[in-house]
């Protein structure tokens, strides 16, 4: 079954990324993975090379899965595809995939190797598409891999996606600091109260909400473990004076990258 389009702000997000090197940052719940697996399609071609780094399992199944939709009823080869590098792919299989071109999803720890050994054809890259920016720092094997590329082969393109906009908030300019270990200087940002987007989300649709009350022992629980986080903080908060208490609580510990945070402070 074939894919939907694109709704009209994916649209504009996509042809903002092909029109510049940029950190887009999209509200969670967007359709981040259906605007990459877009872009991906588009730079699936034997006459471009592009790496995509720091995709999850999950992401590597949800683009592939996109891929068979758009593909269907398609003739196709490995560079009109999305091929994924694992652990078990060895050194010569590597060698072929790259030779050949489109996208390839790749650990960053496989490309760094494959790199300083020159197994990869660096006048080939076409660029690199970074998937999951917010998890990106300046002493990440990311950071590194992007640095060798572009003394090799400057004219590379970098682009970079996250969904997750509250990591961007964390700590002294960290957008700033993002975009420094990625090379670039353009952020677009796609929040939900964006006109575009809340265009083509205020549509009629009947939506139905079911609740499930907690039982009292759920709520026991749960008030256990914010207790239990909340004297982990304060342990933590007197133990350094590198974490300020104001922006380390419980409330941002409820973050998904609370602890990504922590580490880059500790």
């Amino acid at each position: 079954m074939a894919l939907d389009p694109l709704l009209l702000f994916q649209r504009q997000v996509l042809d903002d990324l092909l029109d510049e090197d940029a950190l887009c940052i999209v509200a969670r719940g967007l359709g981040l993975n259906r605007i990459l697996a877009e872009l991906a399609r588009i730079c699936a071609t034997p006459r471009a090379l592009v790496f995509l780094l720091h995709a999850s399992e999950h992401d590597e199944d949800d683009l592939q899965h996109y891929f068979m939709q758009m593909r269907s009823g398609e003739a196709t080869d490995a560079a009109t595809t999305m091929q994924v590098v694992k652990n078990e792919t060895n050194a010569g299989q590597r060698a072929q995939l790259y030779r050949q071109g489109g996208v390839i999803s790749v650990t960053s720890r496989i490309l760094i190797v494959d790199l300083l050994n020159d197994v990869v054809p660096t006048e080939l890259v076409t660029g690199v598409v970074v998937h999951n920016a917010s998890q990106v720092t300046a002493e990440s094997i990311e950071a590194f891999v992007l640095r060798v590329i572009r003394q090799r082969n400057a004219q590379a393109f970098v682009k970079a996606l996250s969904d997750a906009p509250e990591a961007f908030v964390q700590g002294f300019a960290p957008v700033e600091k993002i975009l420094k270990v990625l090379g670039l200087r353009h952020v677009h940002l796609w929040p939900r109260f964006h006109v575009a987007v809340q265009r083509d989300l205020a549509r009629e649709v009947p939506v139905v909400e079911l609740r499930q009350p907690q039982t009292r022992a759920m709520e026991e629980v749960q008030q256990a473990v914010l207790d239990c986080l909340a004297a982990t903080i304060a342990e933590l908060g007197a133990a350094t004076k590198l974490l300020d208490t104001e922006t380390f609580n419980v409330e941002s510990s409820l973050f998904r990258f609370f602890d990504v945070m922590v580490k880059r402070r500790l």
